[in-house]
């Protein structure tokens, strides 16, 4: 299976990603693949304003529990760029915390008006594409996802 739909299969899943169609590989992606080659995990890591979010951790429900998610953090921490995650799933969380990234209320000011503007267009798109579903499930959710940096 190709990597951007595998990935977007994965996003099919998870309705705390962003959208399948918005599904994109990068210099910024990250993968971690099995011994053949297919992907089980994946990283993406988006510029904002000086700093990279960290705005797609999505790992193959096979392969859970083996710390794939830990692996993808210190991949995305090789570099000194300041780093930044929302989540509001417990093991992720805890694979942040344990990455050295701490709560925070705001990742800064240029970050902060970079996501205004992409926060609300990803919202837009959703409805454009009937998204339903997911624009539910992210609505209803908003205010439970959590700041994490590493500064």
């Amino acid at each position: 299976m190709e990597d951007r739909e595998w990935l977007k299969s994965m996003f099919r899943k998870e309705l705390d990603l962003r959208p399948p169609s918005l599904a994109n590989i990068g210099d910024n992606s990250i993968f971690i693949r099995d011994d053949s080659g297919i992907p089980i995990a994946h990283a993406t890591l988006s510029r904002r304003g000086g700093s990279f979010e960290i705005n797609s951790v999505v790992v193959d429900p096979q392969h859970r529990g083996q710390g794939l998610s830990r692996e993808l953090l210190e991949l995305a921490d090789q570099s000194s760029r300041r780093l930044f995650a929302y989540t509001r799933d417990p093991r992720m969380k805890s694979a942040l915390l344990r990455a050295g990234y701490t709560p925070a209320r705001s990742p800064g000011f240029r970050p902060s008006l970079n996501l205004m503007v992409t926060r609300p267009a990803i919202f837009l798109w959703m409805i454009l594409t009937l998204d339903v579903k997911r624009l539910v499930h992210m609505s209803r959710h908003m205010f439970a996802y959590k700041l994490y940096v590493r500064r």
